[in-house]
Protein backbone atom coordinates (compact mmCIF):
# COMPACT_ATOMS: atom_id res chain seq x y z
CA UNK A 1 0.00 0.00 0.00
CA UNK A 2 0.85 3.30 -0.86
CA UNK A 3 1.59 5.72 2.35
CA UNK A 4 -1.48 6.52 4.26
CA UNK A 5 -4.13 9.19 4.53
CA UNK A 6 -2.16 11.93 6.61
CA UNK A 7 1.26 11.15 6.10
CA UNK A 8 3.73 13.39 5.78
CA UNK A 9 4.50 13.77 2.15
CA UNK A 10 8.28 13.01 1.03
CA UNK A 11 9.88 15.60 -1.04
CA UNK A 12 11.45 14.60 -4.52
CA UNK A 13 13.76 16.57 -7.31
CA UNK A 14 13.47 14.57 -10.36
CA UNK A 15 14.47 15.31 -14.06
CA UNK A 16 11.42 16.71 -16.25
CA UNK A 17 10.78 15.87 -20.32
CA UNK A 18 13.18 18.38 -20.65
CA UNK A 19 15.69 16.56 -18.72
CA UNK A 20 15.62 19.68 -16.07
CA UNK A 21 14.79 18.88 -12.63
CA UNK A 22 12.00 19.34 -11.09
CA UNK A 23 11.57 19.98 -7.29
CA UNK A 24 7.97 19.16 -5.67
CA UNK A 25 8.67 20.91 -2.93
CA UNK A 26 7.94 23.77 -5.77
CA UNK A 27 4.84 22.39 -7.01
CA UNK A 28 2.67 21.72 -3.53
CA UNK A 29 4.21 25.16 -2.20
CA UNK A 30 1.20 26.35 -4.42
CA UNK A 31 -1.36 23.97 -3.46
CA UNK A 32 -2.33 20.25 -3.74
CA UNK A 33 -0.89 17.91 -6.56
CA UNK A 34 -1.77 14.72 -7.90
CA UNK A 35 1.16 12.27 -9.02
CA UNK A 36 0.65 9.50 -10.86
CA UNK A 37 3.04 6.83 -10.31
CA UNK A 38 3.36 4.59 -14.03
CA UNK A 39 4.94 2.33 -16.13
CA UNK A 40 4.28 1.91 -19.55
CA UNK A 41 4.38 -2.09 -19.86
CA UNK A 42 1.67 -1.97 -17.28
CA UNK A 43 -1.88 -2.91 -18.75
CA UNK A 44 -3.68 -1.48 -16.38
CA UNK A 45 -1.85 2.07 -16.27
CA UNK A 46 -2.93 1.60 -19.99
CA UNK A 47 -6.76 0.99 -18.70
CA UNK A 48 -6.06 4.15 -15.87
CA UNK A 49 -4.14 6.95 -18.09
CA UNK A 50 -6.51 8.18 -20.24
CA UNK A 51 -8.76 8.89 -17.42
CA UNK A 52 -5.75 10.63 -14.96
CA UNK A 53 -5.59 12.60 -18.74
CA UNK A 54 -9.31 13.75 -18.21
CA UNK A 55 -8.29 14.48 -14.20
CA UNK A 56 -5.23 16.62 -16.12
CA UNK A 57 -7.88 18.80 -18.31
CA UNK A 58 -10.57 19.39 -15.67
CA UNK A 59 -8.46 20.35 -13.08
CA UNK A 60 -4.67 20.41 -14.02
CA UNK A 61 -3.92 24.36 -14.30
CA UNK A 62 -5.34 24.39 -10.54
CA UNK A 63 -4.62 21.49 -9.14
CA UNK A 64 -1.13 19.68 -11.41
CA UNK A 65 -1.54 16.10 -12.04
CA UNK A 66 2.01 15.01 -12.45
CA UNK A 67 3.09 11.98 -14.14
CA UNK A 68 6.12 9.90 -12.51
CA UNK A 69 7.03 7.19 -15.15
CA UNK A 70 9.18 4.08 -14.09
CA UNK A 71 9.76 3.77 -17.31
CA UNK A 72 12.35 4.98 -19.63
CA UNK A 73 11.48 8.93 -20.88
CA UNK A 74 12.05 8.56 -24.10
CA UNK A 75 9.79 5.55 -24.62
CA UNK A 76 7.01 7.33 -22.27
CA UNK A 77 6.36 10.42 -24.05
CA UNK A 78 5.25 9.14 -26.80
CA UNK A 79 3.23 7.01 -25.25
CA UNK A 80 1.49 9.54 -23.15
CA UNK A 81 0.51 11.80 -25.75
CA UNK A 82 -1.33 8.67 -27.59
CA UNK A 83 -3.00 8.26 -24.12
CA UNK A 84 -3.78 12.60 -24.41
CA UNK A 85 -1.87 13.28 -20.85
CA UNK A 86 -0.36 16.63 -21.39
CA UNK A 87 0.45 17.06 -17.79
CA UNK A 88 4.25 17.50 -16.35
CA UNK A 89 6.21 14.31 -16.58
CA UNK A 90 8.78 13.00 -14.12
CA UNK A 91 12.03 10.49 -14.69
CA UNK A 92 11.49 7.96 -12.09
CA UNK A 93 13.49 5.26 -13.57
CA UNK A 94 16.72 7.28 -14.20
CA UNK A 95 16.95 7.26 -10.21
CA UNK A 96 16.31 3.80 -9.77
CA UNK A 97 12.42 4.57 -8.68
CA UNK A 98 13.38 6.43 -5.38
CA UNK A 99 10.20 8.78 -5.54
CA UNK A 100 8.32 5.66 -5.74
CA UNK A 101 9.73 3.94 -3.15
CA UNK A 102 9.48 7.22 -0.89
CA UNK A 103 5.79 6.95 -1.12
CA UNK A 104 5.99 3.11 -0.52
CA UNK A 105 4.32 2.60 -4.03
CA UNK A 106 3.81 -1.20 -4.49
CA UNK A 107 1.70 -1.66 -7.52
CA UNK A 108 1.64 0.64 -10.50
CA UNK A 109 -0.70 2.82 -11.56
CA UNK A 110 -0.57 4.56 -8.04
CA UNK A 111 -2.04 7.78 -8.12
CA UNK A 112 -1.74 9.79 -4.64
CA UNK A 113 -3.03 13.57 -3.61
CA UNK A 114 -0.64 15.63 -1.71
CA UNK A 115 -2.07 18.90 0.06
CA UNK A 116 -0.70 20.41 2.55
CA UNK A 117 2.98 18.43 2.35
CA UNK A 118 0.52 15.21 3.60
CA UNK A 119 -0.66 12.83 1.35
CA UNK A 120 -4.92 13.66 1.25
CA UNK A 121 -5.18 10.67 -0.66
CA UNK A 122 -4.32 7.44 -2.56
CA UNK A 123 -5.61 4.95 -5.03
CA UNK A 124 -3.67 1.68 -6.28
CA UNK A 125 -4.52 -0.08 -10.05
CA UNK A 126 -8.16 0.97 -11.05
CA UNK A 127 -10.48 1.20 -9.25
CA UNK A 128 -14.01 3.14 -10.92
CA UNK A 129 -15.67 4.20 -7.89
CA UNK A 130 -12.36 5.25 -6.22
CA UNK A 131 -11.76 7.37 -9.18
CA UNK A 132 -14.75 8.75 -9.41
CA UNK A 133 -14.38 9.64 -5.93
CA UNK A 134 -11.09 11.50 -6.60
CA UNK A 135 -12.54 13.14 -9.49
CA UNK A 136 -15.63 14.53 -7.25
CA UNK A 137 -13.15 15.41 -4.82
CA UNK A 138 -10.74 17.60 -7.10
CA UNK A 139 -13.82 19.19 -8.68
CA UNK A 140 -15.18 20.36 -4.93
CA UNK A 141 -11.87 21.68 -4.51
CA UNK A 142 -11.09 23.56 -7.64
CA UNK A 143 -15.13 24.21 -7.63
CA UNK A 144 -15.80 22.87 -11.21
CA UNK A 145 -16.98 19.67 -12.67
CA UNK A 146 -17.78 16.80 -10.51
CA UNK A 147 -19.23 14.59 -12.79
CA UNK A 148 -17.65 10.80 -13.16
CA UNK A 149 -14.08 10.54 -15.49
CA UNK A 150 -15.22 7.04 -15.69
CA UNK A 151 -18.65 5.18 -16.07
CA UNK A 152 -19.96 1.60 -16.87
CA UNK A 153 -20.23 2.02 -20.65
CA UNK A 154 -16.56 3.36 -21.01
CA UNK A 155 -14.99 -0.71 -20.98
CA UNK A 156 -13.56 0.00 -18.15
CA UNK A 157 -14.11 -2.67 -15.48
CA UNK A 158 -15.14 -1.94 -11.94
CA UNK A 159 -11.60 -2.86 -10.85
CA UNK A 160 -8.65 -4.05 -11.84
CA UNK A 161 -5.07 -4.59 -9.65
CA UNK A 162 -1.90 -2.88 -10.86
Amino acid sequence: MPLPVGADAPLFTLPDGDGGPRRLADMVGTGPVLLAFFKISCPTCHLAMPVVAELQRRYGDAIPVVGVTQSKMADTLPWLDEAGFAGPVLDDEQDRFAASRSYDVQTVPTLVLVDGGRVAAAIEGWDRDRMNGLAADLGDRTGRDTSPVTTEGDGRPVFKPG
